[in-house]
């Protein structure tokens, strides 16, 4: 309980900061663009990694909060033992996913963590924005499998279940 109140505490904070100065940013280029006729070309690199970061870790709170796209009709329609297996298929499908995500990410992490990549304007380490993906597939894969385990325990249509996540 405590690591997920912990989790969860972390996405929303990153989430929300991610939200925050991805916004100030887009709106202070907005603003110099327009009025003083001078782009921050530097802060579309910044934003466009916020954006990622973003995503990623809003994928894994969807996911506590039960929130993401899955196959409700398949799992509200079943009933008994058939809505485990249909609640663990999906389950394993959607961990599955992750696990991809987070293997493919690891290896782009990698590749350009080896090459010494960096972005374009602020020559920032692309390894630094590119480890969005693996931190929210992490993240993704903890909280799948914490749905799946608590819609097991918990067998309740879709309708009803509108949190089946501490914290969600």
């Amino acid at each position: 309980m405590v690591f997920d109140k912990a989790l969860s505490i972390v996405e929303d904070v990153s989430i929300a900061s991610a939200f925050f100065l991805l916004t100030m940013l887009a709106f202070i280029n907005v603003v110099s663009r327009y009025a003083l006729h001078a782009s921050l070309s530097w802060s579309t690199e910044i934003v466009i990694g916020l954006a990622v970061y973003l995503i990623m870790i809003g994928t894994s709170a969807a996911i506590r909060a039960n929130a993401h796209p899955n196959f409700s009709l398949l799992s509200d329609a079943a009933s008994g033992h058939l809505r485990i297996v249909v609640t663990v298929v999906i389950g394993i499908a959607l961990t599955g996913f992750m696990v991809l995500l987070l293997w493919l990410g690891m290896d782009m992490v990698t590749s350009q963590l080896e090459s010494g990549r960096a972005t374009a304007g602020l020559r920032i380490p692309q390894w630094v924005l590119s480890a969005a993906l693996p931190l929210g597939a992490a993240f993704g894969i903890l909280r799948s499998v914490q749905l799946t385990v608590n819609r097991i325990r918990h067998p309740k249509p879709l309708a009803e279940a509108t949190e089946l996540l501490p914290g969600g």
